[in-house]
């Protein structure tokens, strides 16, 4: 119960609840927290998804932060991508969103904030430290002292404000007649999407929007295809022109089109990619567009039709967030033309730091109606223009601890048969620029290792898939 079994990553801290995660658990994280960061402004933003656990996780995280002297700004249950919003624009240092995200129910997790984005490892080592070591007898909060120091708000009404500032809400109002089944899992997007939706004039069918009497979600969490088959059923025979799923904190997005088919997690964001930059492309900008190792060619592709120019980071939204923030912050005068956005294309979130500064489900959801009202067509003959790749996958079992000797084997190999290889942390990535790609990516929640190849051609990316993972393999024999 002391949390040695909670797994700490780029993006928080997950573990099974009543287990690993529990009231005990997330006070003594809380202290911990409390304890790290440096900043006069002692507010603190808390939130959570509508995971049952969460409402103990939640007592024990303000416990913890009044504790250590912290005013809790508390908005309850609430999507990730607004809890982040509120937060930057309120100018509160600090935050802990309690999610699972897309892990299934049995788990819950913590994503902690720092002024920029999430906590980094280093900070995370230490939480993790202090739980196995520190002394929190001396922490502790009366019910008197929470109620002085906790303020309760409603931040959606704001966010949505917000986020009609950054599209065309009176030509979308005015030209929309979509119809939309909207798959919220039951998660926290049910208490912002379906009123996006209505306020930008869609007719919705809103499905799996309630936990079942038994406190169980309606379908499993993570917004994948074969998880999906109520609305993608309820799209088809429905005949509605798009379908939108999320998992339970809505920073992710899965888009269903009018035929039925359940597109890539990469196709909303090349979408919006694609909008954004036709429509600007006669301003007088430099366009950056910042994604992960994972995403797909396509954005290369895209980019080079509009002159604009694409940076890729290590998996991890930490790692686009910071990316961007340096951009952003780069005072040179060749810096002050620039527009930066981008996002992870394998998760399907969109980021506009100029907009929110995270992964954002319920904002692609808006970009996706605007594109559709403006180019008034199917969805399938949107995503059939765009730069068409075949992907495959495989995954490889390893014991965690040999990741890095692993990975130098691998590299060394790969460079004696020629290749060019590139490597961020322990990610290994080689190609050949818009034709094909290979990423060789060890789990940070799972002891296994992936491999994603992506090309032009269907057989070579399986190809190339199958001749990676046998030489991952032959690696690890030797």
């Amino acid at each position: 119960m002391g949390g040695s079994s909670l797994i700490f990553t780029f993006s928080g801290i997950r573990g099974i609840t009543g287990k690993d995660l529990n009231f005990e658990v997330a006070k003594k994280i809380a202290i911990s927290f409390g304890k790290i960061i440096d900043s006069e402004n002692k507010e603190v933003i808390v939130g959570r998804d509508t995971r049952p656990s969460g409402k103990s996780i939640e007592k024990g995280i303000v416990e913890g932060l009044v504790a250590t002297g912290f005013k809790v700004i508390n908005v309850g249950i609430c999507p990730t991508p607004i809890i982040i919003h509120t937060k930057n624009k309120l100018k509160i240092p600090t935050g802990v969103i309690i999610t699972g995200s897309h892990n299934s129910p049995e788990w819950n997790g913590l994503k902690l904030l720092s002024s920029i984005s999430y906590l980094h490892n280093r900070d995370l080592e230490e939480i993790s430290l202090s739980l196995k070591s520190a002394n929190f007898r001396n922490y502790n909060a009366n019910n008197k002292a929470i109620k002085r120091n906790v303020r309760f708000i409603n931040p959606i009404p704001n966010y949505i404000k917000a986020l009609y500032n950054h599209i065309n809400i009176k030509k979308i109002k005015k030209e929309n007649n979509l119809r939309v089944v909207l798959d919220t899992g039951a998660g926290a997007g049910k208490c912002a999407t379906p009123q996006i939706l209505a306020g930008l004039g869609c007719e919705i069918k809103v499905i799996n929007n309630d936990l079942l009497v038994n406190d169980t979600f309606p379908r499993e969490i993570e917004p994948i295809t074969k998880n999906l088959k109520d609305i993608i059923m309820e799209v088809w025979q429905g005949k509605f022109d798009v379908g939108f799923a999320h998992d339970s904190d809505a920073d992710r997005l899965a888009i269903i089109g009018e035929n039925g088919v359940c597109y890539p997690e990469d196709i909303g964001l090349a979408l919006i990619t694609e909008h954004f930059l036709k429509n600007n492309a006669n301003k007088a900008k430099e366009f950056i567009f910042v994604t992960n190792l994972a995403s797909s060619l396509m954005f290369e592709v895209i980019a080079e039709k509009y002159n604009a120019q694409v940076i890729r980071t290590q998996i991890g939204e930490v790692f686009l967030v910071e990316k961007m923030h340096h951009l952003l912050n780069d005072q040179t005068k060749s810096s002050m033309n620039r527009y930066i956005f981008g996002g992870e294309g394998s998760c399907g979130g969109v980021m506009f730091p100029d907009f929110n500064n995270t992964r954002d489900g319920l904002f692609a959801v808006a970009k996706i109606i605007e594109i559709m009202v403006d180019a008034d067509e199917n969805i399938s003959k949107l995503v059939a223009r765009l730069p068409k790749f075949f992907s495959h996958r495989r995954k490889i079992t390893i014991n965690p601890k040999d990741v890095k000797v692993i990975i130098a084997g691998v590299k060394q190999e790969l460079i004696n048969e020629g290749e060019e290889v590139s490597q961020y942390g322990n990610d290994l990535r080689f190609g050949k620029e818009k034709d094909w790609f290979v990423l060789i990516h060890p789990s940070n929640t799972e002891p296994i290792i992936r491999v994603i190849c992506e090309s032009r051609v269907d057989s070579f990316a399986r190809i190339f898939c199958e001749t990676t993972t046998e030489l991952i393999k032959l690696v690890i024999g030797n």
